[in-house]
């Protein structure tokens, strides 16, 4: 790695070209707007001591071996922990799961520590291509995006910067978090890094969540988080795909989301107004409380009459 590089790890916040110079290189690439990224790398190298160079496809005893040699030859000394450390932080700044501990850190997602094998088997078994649900009753349909998951479903969405809770929900709060750093997943298409096909998959779902043009979505987007943490080309992920059987990766996920998203019930005014599902049966509703609402008007307002003519005989009559 470049000196100068290795000494710009830690600054903040970090300077135009060092992203440009750590992004290219990492993925040979510079031409995305990757500053949301950056802002998720500033937090991940608070948490670590060391940092090193981008990992390979081997095993995680060969790791540990080049790093202790690099740190011989620096007349360096480096714990177990230490050098588990400086590891576990270079696959999240490349990969971005949620790998490994800190004793610094509290965080309420799942562990995942890579302990043996090479890396690339370690990352397969955390974005994992196998099914285990059906799917013949699920539909993806146009009513199926982040905002109405939020005001007709009523679930809370949670923005990740932990691409392994990607779409996972949590019965407990009815919480969804999603992955949305969709300038870093297009910078890792054509990366011989990732899982083959992930990235794309992944923006897929974005593009469903967050379909390109769709005004309610993009003004939710924008009140979530902070300019800086927010990265706006998740609203241009391109059409989505609403063929459930065309997901691997995130299939089982999107198929519990939609299933709690169909069972949902409105219990607010608010989601019964904006829930759309059943245009028949919305219809119905409405009419009904109309017709209610306009009949009880009617019935007080000559109750109101008959009232005052009680109690103001008409001019004739007193005559």
């Amino acid at each position: 790695m470049p000196r100068g590089l290795e000494e710009s790890f830690l600054e903040f916040p970090i300077p135009r070209r060092t992203q440009e110079a750590i992004a290219n290189f990492f993925w040979g690439d510079t031409e995305f707007q990757l500053q949301p990224y950056f802002q998720y790398y500033t937090d991940q190298c608070r948490l670590a001591v060391q940092s090193y160079d981008i990992l390979k496809d081997v095993s995680l005893q060969d790791v540990k071996v080049k790093l202790l040699e690099l740190c011989s030859q620096q007349n360096e000394a480096y714990s177990e922990d230490n050098l588990h450390a400086s590891i576990h932080l270079a696959v999240r700044l490349i990969f971005m799961p949620d790998v490994g501990e800190f004793r610094n850190a509290f965080s309420g997602r799942r562990k995942l520590v890579w302990r043996n094998g090479p890396l690339k088997t370690f990352i397969e078994e955390i974005f994992s291509k196998e099914i285990h649900l059906e799917h013949e009753r699920i539909k993806l349909g146009p009513v199926f995006n982040v905002c109405n998951i939020v005001r007709i479903g009523g679930f809370k969405v949670e923005l990740t910067t932990n691409l392994a809770d990607h779409l996972l929900l949590r019965d407990a709060d009815r919480t969804l978090t999603i992955f949305h750093h969709a300038s870093y997943l297009m910078s890792q298409r054509q990366s011989p890094l990732f899982p083959d096909g992930l990235a794309d998959e992944t923006l897929r779902t974005l593009a469903l969540l967050f379909p390109q043009g769709d005004r309610n979505v993009e003004k939710w987007y924008k009140r979530q988080d902070s300019h800086e943490e927010l990265d706006y080309n998740v609203l241009k992920c391109g059409s989505a795909n609403r063929h459930i059987e065309g997901y691997k990766y995130w299939h089982d996920r999107l198929f519990i989301l939609k299933e709690a998203f169909d069972e949902s019930r409105p219990s607010t005014i608010s989601q019964w107004w904006n829930d759309w599902r059943d245009g028949v049966q919305w219809y119905a509703l409405w009419i009904a409380i109309s017709l209610t609402v306009f009949f009880g008007l009617v019935q007080s307002i000559e109750g109101a009459l008959q009232a005052y003519k009680a109690y103001h005989p008409s001019s004739s009559k007193e005559r």
